[in-house]
C-alpha cells in the first residue's frame, strides 16, 4: 500500500502545525507511521510465568516423590492445625491461579495470531480451550484437550494436597456419651501432606508449562504483538492487510456489522449487550447457571442424607444400651457448624471411603492399596472440580470482552459516564491493566476461592482405623471423603454469585453514543480513522464534522484523533455516515 500524499505527519504535528489544518487519512496509518506496541515487556512477563511454573513443578515433584517412596500411606504427617491447613490450602490456590493464568496467557496470545494467520480471527477474545487452530500444533484440538486435562488436574490435586488426620473415638465413647452429644470423631494430631497429590500437581504444572513453551518456541516471529489490547491488535491486523478501514461506518456498532455502509444513522443513546453481539455468550450463561443449580441441589441432598444417617445412628445406639431415647433425640438434626460433626443424630457430613469394602464391609468388595486409593482420590475430586474449572474458564470470555469494550470506551471525548474522556491507550502495562479491571479481579478471586471451597466441602482425610466401641481390633480404612453440607452451602452461594456476575456482564448495555465494539476487530477498524496518539499514548473519539470542514446539512462524521481539542461531543439528533 502506498502512502497517501499531502498528509500531516507526526513530525509536522510536533513542530507546531495544528492538526485541524490537514486531517490525516486512515491510509497514513496503514503504512506504518504509527508505532505498533509489540508489548515486549508482556512477553518477558510470560517467560517469567513459564519459569515460575517450571520451578513450582519441580518443587512439587521432588517432595512428592520422596513422600510417596518413604511413607506407607503416601502422606507425611505434619504438625498443622485445622486452621493452618485451611489457610495454606487457600494460599496454594491463589498462587496456583496466578501461575496458571500467566502461563496460559501465552496460549491465548498464540491462539489469537494462529487464528489470524488462518483468516479466522474475528474478535480480540476467544474461548481459548474450545477454539482450535488448524495449522498450529500448540493450539490444535489435541493440545487443547491436554490443556483442559492439566488445568483440571491442577485444581483437583490442590484440593487434596492436605489430608485431615482423622482418628475414631468410638472405642472410648459410651452410649450415654454418644447420646448426650459427645463428638464421635475429631481432627487431632496434625494433618498430612499428600505425596501423590504433590506429584499430580507437579505433572499438571509441567504439562501446562510445556504447552506454553511450545507456543513460545514454535513461531516466535509470527506474533506481531503480545498485547491483549483490542485497539493495538486491530492496528496490527490493518498493518498486515487482513482487515481494512471501511468508510461510512463511523456510527455503526458491532451489533450492526451486517448493515450496509451507505445508510445514514442517528446515534444510539444506549448500546447493545454482549449477549446480542456474540452467540457463544448464551452457552456460557447456560453452563454457569446449570452449575449453580447443581451447586444448590448438592448440599440439600447431602443435608437430607446426613439427617437420615443421624436418625439411624442414634436409634442403633439406643438399641445397643440406652434405657430410653434421649430427650433431644433428633431435635437437633440440622447444624450449620463449619467443622464436621458426628453427635447423636446431629450430623453435617456424609462420609465415603475410597475403597468400596470400607463402605460396606461385605466380603468380596474391593479393598484398594494405599497407592491405588491415592490415585482414585485425586481422580474423584478432579471429576468434581472439572465442571467448575470449565465454567470459570468460559467466564473468562465475558470478562475479557468486557475489558476489551472498556478499553475502547475510554476514547469518548465527552465526560460523564464514559470514563471522563480520559482517552484510550493502545499500549498499556498488562499487570496494571488487570489490577485496574474490577471484572478481572473478581474472576481471579472466584477461581481461587471456588476451587478452595469445593476442597473444603469435600474434605479428604486419613483415618487410622475402624472398630466397634467395645472392641480392641482396629482396621485401617485409608482415605475417605466427607461432604460437609454447611461448607457446600457456602459453595452454592458463591456459584450463584458467579453466574449472576456473568449475567450482569452479558446483559450490561453501555450508555452513550459511542458505538460498541466488544473487541470485534473489523468494527474497531471501521470506527478508528486516525491511529495517532498524543505524547502520552492516548487517542479520543468524537464528532469530527467541523474538523473535516463539512457543513451542517451534510451527514456528520465521527472518528478518532490524538488531539482531544479538535473533537466535539456527538450530536444526539445528527445524521452520521461520513465519507472516510
Amino acid at each position: 500500500m502506498s502512502r497517501q500524499r499531502g498528509l500531516l505527519t507526526l513530525s509536522q504535528a510536533s513542530s507546531g502545525r495544528p492538526l485541524i489544518d490537514q486531517p490525516p487519512s486512515h491510509n497514513d496509518d496503514e503504512t506504518g507511521s504509527t508505532d505498533l506496541d509489540a508489548a515486549a515487556g508482556t512477553q518477558l512477563g510470560c517467560i517469567a510465568a513459564l519459569a515460575l511454573g517450571l520451578l513450582l513443578s519441580l518443587l512439587c515433584l521432588g517432595p512428592g516423590i520422596y513422600i510417596s517412596s518413604t511413607q506407607p500411606r503416601l502422606a507425611l504427617l505434619l504438625p498443622l492445625s485445622t486452621t493452618a491447613r485451611e489457610v495454606l490450602s487457600l494460599a496454594v490456590n491463589v498462587v496456583l491461579t496466578f501461575c496458571i493464568d500467566g502461563m496460559m496467557f501465552v496460549h491465548s496470545v498464540s491462539l489469537r495470531w494462529a487464528l489470524y494467520r488462518e483468516g479466522r480471527l474475528k474478535s480480540n477474545t476467544n474461548i481459548r480451550l474450545f477454539t482450535s487452530a488448524r495449522q498450529s500444533g500448540p493450539n490444535a484440538w489435541y493440545s487443547n484437550v491436554a490443556a483442559v486435562f492439566f488445568l483440571v488436574l491442577s485444581y483437583g490435586a490442590s484440593s487434596v494436597l492436605f489430608l485431615a488426620n482423622q482418628v475414631d473415638d468410638y472405642k472410648d465413647a459410651t452410649p450415654e456419651e454418644l447420646a448426650s452429644g459427645s463428638q464421635a470423631k475429631a481432627f487431632v494430631g496434625g494433618n498430612y501432606v499428600n505425596g501423590a497429590a504433590l506429584i499430580a500437581l507437579g505433572l499438571a504444572l509441567a504439562g501446562q508449562a510445556a504447552i506454553s513453551a511450545w507456543c513460545l518456541l514454535s513461531s516466535p516471529g509470527a506474533i506481531p504483538s503480545w498485547s491483549s489490547n483490542p485497539l493495538n491488535n486491530a492496528l496490527a491486523a490493518i498493518r498486515d492487510g487482513s482487515i481494512k478501514h471501511r468508510g461510512g461506518r463511523c456510527m455503526l456498532s458491532v451489533h450492526q456489522k451486517q448493515q450496509s455502509s451507505d445508510r445514514e444513522v442517528f446515534p444510539a443513546k444506549k448500546q447493545g449487550s454482549m449477549l446480542e453481539a456474540q452467540g457463544s455468550v448464551r452457552y456460557v450463561l447456560a453452563l454457569l447457571w446449570a452449575l449453580a443449580a447443581l451447586a444448590v441441589a448438592w448440599p440439600i441432598a447431602i443435608l437430607a442424607i446426613s439427617v437420615s444417617m443421624g436418625t439411624v445412628y442414634a436409634a442403633e445406639k439406643w438399641i445397643q444400651g440406652l434405657d430410653r431415647p434421649p430427650s433431644d433425640w433428633c431435635r437437633r438434626a440440622v447444624t450449620l457448624a463449619w467443622e464436621p460433626t458426628f453427635s447423636n443424630c446431629v450430623r453435617n457430613v456424609v462420609p465415603m471411603m475410597v475403597s468400596p469394602y470400607n463402605n460396606t464391609h461385605i466380603s468380596g468388595w474391593a479393598l484398594f492399596s494405599p497407592s491405588t486409593e491415592a490415585v482414585l482420590c485425586i481422580l474423584f475430586i478432579s471429576a468434581i472440580q472439572g465442571a467448575q474449572t470449565v465454567g470459570l474458564h468460559c467466564a473468562e470470555l465475558l470478562v475479557n470482552v468486557s475489558r476489551d469494550e472498556s478499553a475502547w470506551r475510554r476514547a469518548y471525548v465527552h465526560g460523564g459516564a464514559n470514563q471522563n474522556g480520559q482517552g484510550a491507550r493502545r499500549a498499556a502495562n498488562p499487570f496494571r491493566a488487570v489490577l485496574s479491571s474490577w471484572e478481572a479481579l473478581v474472576l481471579f478471586l472466584a477461581k481461587a476461592v471456588l476451587h478452595w471451597t469445593i476442597g473444603q466441602g469435600v474434605l479428604a482425610s486419613i483415618s487410622r482405623g475402624e472398630g466397634p466401641p467395645d472392641g480392641d481390633e482396629w482396621r485401617p480404612i485409608g482415605i475417605q471423603f466427607e461432604m460437609v453440607y454447611p461448607r457446600l452451602f457456602v459453595y452454592a452461594v458463591l456459584a450463584v454469585a458467579l453466574a449472576a456476575f456473568a449475567t450482569f456482564l452479558a446483559l450490561r448495555r453501555s450508555r452513550g453514543h459511542q458505538p460498541a465494539a466488544m473487541g470485534h476487530l473489523q468494527t474497531l477498524a471501521d470506527l478508528v480513522d486516525d491511529w495517532r496518539t498524543d505524547d502520552e499514548g492516548r487517542m479520543w473519539w468524537g464528532d469530527k464534522t467541523r474538523l473535516l470542514g463539512a457543513d451542517g446539512a451534510a451527514p456528520r462524521h465521527a472518528g478518532t484523533s490524538g488531539n482531544k481539542a479538535v473533537l466535539e461531543p456527538i450530536v444526539p439528533n445528527g445524521r452520521y455516515a461520513g465519507s472516510r
